[in-house]
Order: structure tokens, then sequence, then C-alpha cells
């Protein structure tokens, strides 16, 4: 039983890690593909130098767009995260409206083993065993990214010294930092957004931010909203217990099977996703991320929880506007995969290997039960499932971070963190003193969920995004900036 615990609290982990890449919209820019699509023949393997390894390729894609690009003009380079890169093309709309201004190409390049970039052909293959897989680590996609920009100067713009500005969200947004810092002569700046670059193990010395952070917004949208989720843990194990409080369960949550004991352990872990799904995308606007929602959605979940006195059916009722705002679907599917597109198996692997973010959850300090995150179970499990050697701690020194490990030799990296946001936990802003060489702006955005100041300009956009927005445009006209050079913006 023991061991059946540490095993779902593993996987509870896993998910967790999974939010990270959960906040894709399906059209936030108006245009339709506004894009040409390419695929470049890409090596396997950077790092290896024996004939076998400088023979085995794969076609990656990448979306070019030149509506704007003028010679002498800029390259925004989209570093790809976990999914098809069309989704994070229709999802980063600033980089579109800003690429007037600076006669910019835009280009998204899709990462590795997501979408069709597939090593080994397909996903089945390419994951088919760990000879295969291994190749999915940070450093092989940041080399296909270099990889791009060199060839996208060199041969498709045919102008060597176009600068080159890495735009990124989440993941992403920790891609484009490091694709400054690691390849300075080729990128000249980095926008990260929402990109938690001091989460990984050895870096903070407490994993409870992330909950931390949610509870405080639940708290902000209605000050009696947190107390509630807190007191539904336990009715709901207890309920579970019973034939008639599983019964009442499945009919309040509307479920499409009929609850087992097991089946609310999955209902819990659903409510746990769905607090902090909607804090990350606590927009001023309607969305249509997992699920389609309502503008300031954990506002709404609040308002909703005050149709009743009894704390499961209120919980139930706000779970409603979540899972079921358009009224739609006849029931909640706990199995299926709201991520929908997302590359959910490229990124188990990634947040088993390399990608490892702690979260714990302590119901002294906020609304969920304790939870603390065991990093020797952890890897156990992910070294079972992948047949293979996790590194938990290689990211930090390999990038730097804290505790140490600094990023002072970092320069002309913009750093944006969202105050909504749980990942803010593990971003920059964490900090207030100096953490770079030079010229990195690290800024908390007041009204700012999950990397908002990438999504196209809103008329429903509180003042601190657009003044992030300002910001960030002004950085990009520092880094490139040539004698004599006016940007009309």
């Amino acid at each position: 039983m023991i061991k059946l615990l540490v095993l779902l609290l593993v996987l509870l982990q896993m998910a967790l890690t999974q939010r990270l890449m959960g906040s894709l919209l399906r059209n936030d820019i108006p245009q339709e593909n506004s894009w040409k699509t390419i695929f470049v023949k890409q090596r396997v393997d950077h790092f290896a130098f024996d004939q076998a390894s400088n023979e085995r390729h794969f076609s990656q894609k990448i979306l070019v767009n030149l509506d704007h690009w003028k010679p002498g003009g800029g390259l925004f380079f989209y570093t790809g995260n976990e999914g098809a890169i069309e989704l994070f093309a229709q999802n980063t709309g600033f980089v579109f409206d800003i690429a007037p201004a600076f006669d910019a190409a835009v280009v998204f390049a899709e990462h590795r083993y997501y979408g069709v970039s597939m090593p080994y052909g397909s996903l089945n293959e390419s994951f088919s065993d760990w000879t295969k897989s291994r190749y999915l680590t940070v450093e092989q996609a940041m080399a296909d990214f270099a990889d791009n920009i060199v060839w996208l100067k060199e041969s498709y713009l045919n102008k060597t010294d176009t600068p080159a500005i890495t735009f990124g969200g989440s993941y992403g947004g920790m891609l484009a930092a490091w694709m400054r810092a690691k390849y300075p002569s080729l990128v000249q700046g980095a926008i990260a957004a929402s990109a938690p670059v001091w989460m990984f193990p050895g870096m903070l010395k407490d994993f409870t931010g992330p909950y931390r952070i949610i509870t405080q917004v639940f708290r902000d949208a209605q000050p009696d909203c947190p107390a509630k989720v807190t007191q539904s843990w336990d009715v709901i194990t207890e309920m579970g217990k019973t034939t008639a409080g599983l019964k009442q369960l499945t009919n309040l949550f509307r479920t499409c099977k009929p609850l087992d004991r097991d089946g609310v352990i999955s209902l819990s872990n659903w409510l746990n996703g769905m607090y902090f799904d909607m804090a990350m995308v606590n927009y001023p606007y309607p969305t249509s991320f997992l699920a389609d929602l309502p503008a300031w959605p954990v506002k709404e979940f609040c308002r909703r929880t005050n149709a009743s006195e009894d704390v499961v059916t209120a919980i139930a009722a706000g779970a409603q506007m979540y899972s079921n705002y358009t009224g739609k679907l006849e029931c909640l599917d706990l199995d299926s995969d709201p991520a929908g597109d997302l590359g959910m198996t490229g990124w188990d692997y990634q947040a088993c290997m390399e990608m490892i973010l702690p979260i714990s959850s302590d119901k002294s300090v906020d609304m969920f039960p304790d939870d603390k995150f065991d990093l020797e179970s952890y890897v156990s499990s992910c070294e079972q499932q992948w047949n293979t050697t996790a590194r938990p701690f290689w990211l930090k020194y390999f990038f730097g971070g804290m505790d140490g490990f600094d990023f002072s030799g970092y320069s002309k990296i913009f750093f944006s963190n969202g105050r909504l946001d749980p990942w803010a936990a593990g971003g920059t802003v964490i900090i207030e003193e100096k953490f770079c060489l030079a010229d990195c702006p690290n800024i908390l955005i007041e009204d700012g969920a999950h990397h908002l100041d990438l999504r196209s300009s809103n008329p429903a956009d509180p003042k601190s995004v657009l003044m992030a927005r300002k910001q960030e445009v002004d950085a990009i006209k520092r880094w490139t900036a040539r004698p004599g050079t006016r940007f009309e913006l």
C-alpha cells in the first residue's frame, strides 16, 4: 500500500510538470496559415563526429513569415517547445504585432521529438527504446536552433549580419534565454516570458511556491474561496469510502464513468490540475485553452462556489465552469488528455531526464493537501519507466541559476513573469538584486498570468501587460540598433 501511495504521488508530480506546457490557445492571432512551411535537414546527434552519426538525419519543421522582412531588418526566432509548432505560432501574436517596426522575418522552429519533427520517423519509433529517445535533450534541441539560425542568415535571408532575437514562453522561454547564453554570437538578445529557469533541483530551498501563488490568486478573487477548496479534499476522500458517497460524487461532478476508490484519486488529481491550470490561464478575456473559459476564470469559479453551502457541491459547481463552460459536453472524462495536440510523450521523457521541476504543497500555507516532493522516488520511477539514467542536477550546472551557480556571464535577456502565474515561483523575479552581466530586465507583471505578454494585443489587456510589452520592445531596439536606425512603433 505504501509503494502504491508513493507511485501515485510520483505520477501526480509528473502531471504537475505537464502544467508547464498547458497554456496554448488555438487562435491567438487573426491570421490563418500566415507562414510558409519548410522542412530542413537536421542531424540527429550534433555532438558526435563518427561517420555513422554524420549520416543520421531527420526533417525538422520550421514556419517562416517574410511579410515584413527587409534587408537590414531583424530575425525574430521562436524557440519551439513541447508541441506541434503551429500551436505556438498561433499563440504568440506579440511577435507578429511588432515585426513591421523592425522589418523582421518571423520564424517558429519545431522542437525535435514533437509535432512531425521525429528523428526516427514516427512518435512510436522515436521512443521505442533508449538508444533512440536519448537524443531528446535540451542541448540537442538548442543545437538544432543554432543550426536553423545559421542557415536562415547565410542561405535563406542571405544576410549574415541579421540580428537575431529569440522569443519563447514557459519552456520555450527557458530555451530562448539559454540560446542567448550559450550562442551569443548567433543571438543578439532574448525575450524569455514565464520561464522558471531557477526551479530545478538544487536551486530553490522551498518547492511550495507554485501552490502558494495559486492560493493567493484564488484569495484575491474571493477571500473565502481557498478555504472552500481546503475543506473539500478531506470531504471528497471520506465520501469515496462509501458506495453512497461514490455515487454522489459521480453525480455532482458528472463523470463519464461511475467512480470507484481509484476514481476518487483520479478526481482529486484532476481537481489539483484544474486549479493549477486556472491560475496559469487567468486571463482578462475569454480563451479556449485546455478548456473554453470566460474572462478571469478564477473569479468566475469562486463566484459559482457560492451556489451551495455544501463544500463539495460548491466545488463541483465551480468545476463545471472549467470542464464544460459551453455546456456542450455530456460528462467529465477523467481519462481524457486535456492537452490535445501537445507532445505528452516527449514531455514525460524530458520531465524525467533533465526537466525535473520539483513542486511541493503544504496545507499550512496553501489550499492543497500536503505533498512533499521526493527526488529519490521521482528519479527511481522515471528510470524504471524509461530504462535510462536521469540527470536531475545537470541543467543547474550547465546553465547556472541559484545556490552559487549564477548568470553572471549572461547579458541581453529580458525576463518577464506574471504575478498570477504559478511558475513565477521559479522565475528570476524572485530576487531583486542584479544577477547577470548586463541588460537583463527582470519584471513582474502585476495582472499577468502565464506569458500573457507574448499574446496578441487585446482591448482587455491590463495596463501592466501593455507596459511590459513596451519595455520588451525598447530592449529589442537597444539590441538590434545600428547607426542611423529609426524604429516606427
